[in-house]
């Protein structure tokens, strides 16, 4: 991707993530970026793919910073550790309203991010699975398909259920009980000490 794009996203989605989509108009995005809307469209046609590239390279963009986690070769646990560290700061700093004028205003975008965003979810839960089997910290019996889908489905159900409130859906504490109760659920004998020892570590940290 073309580096003055690239920065040109992340300064968008800045604009997005703090206003939401559907108010930030092109005028807006020119005045802000300090460039003429002649210059804009010379990088986007309209409003709507823009809106689908800066929310790719935001996607990419997280999806890069997990793949740093997971080339640091951790043990398992320690790595989902990790990524559930990760997550609680990119979900702090995230707008929910970004999201709900994605689903309302772009909804053919909405679905095709989702669908990529969940298949590399579903990928990297897997690979996570067999690493900590291999490793001798998981539960050898386990199903990794299922308990795979299991997990994405608690990390999603909590944006579609009432029982949770806004603050409540990017709290640190909810992330983390959802990522120690699956840890409980995978996890052997030896892969239970190991978390046991990790997590005081792993909390005070925040």
């Amino acid at each position: 991707m073309d580096e003055k794009l690239k920065l040109l996203l992340i300064r968008v989605y800045e604009l997005y993530n703090k206003f939401g989509i559907k108010s930030v108009t092109m005028d807006d995005v020119s005045r802000e970026l300090g460039i003429s809307k002649k210059t804009l469209y010379q990088y986007v046609k309209d409003k709507a793919e823009l809106v689908e590239l800066v929310m790719v390279q935001n996607t990419m963009h997280h999806g890069q910073q997990i793949h740093t986690i997971v080339e640091k070769n951790l043990n398992a646990i320690i790595e989902l550790l990790e990524v559930n560290r990760y997550m609680n700061i990119m979900m702090r700093d995230h707008n929910p309203t970004l999201d709900y004028d994605l689903k309302k205003y772009y909804p053919e975008i909405y679905r095709r991010l989702m669908h990529e965003s969940r298949k590399r979810m579903h990928e990297s839960i897997q690979t996570n699975l067999i690493k900590g089997q291999n490793e001798g910290l998981y539960r050898k019996d386990m199903d990794v398909n299922i308990i795979s889908k299991i997990h994405m489905t608690r990390l999603e159900y909590k944006y579609d259920s009432d029982n949770f409130t806004l603050n409540e859906l990017s709290s640190e504490t909810v992330m983390r009980e959802i990522f120690i109760y699956h840890l409980h659920g995978i996890a052997n004998e030896k892969g239970v000490q190991v978390l046991n020892e990790k997590l005081k570590e792993y909390i005070d940290a925040k």
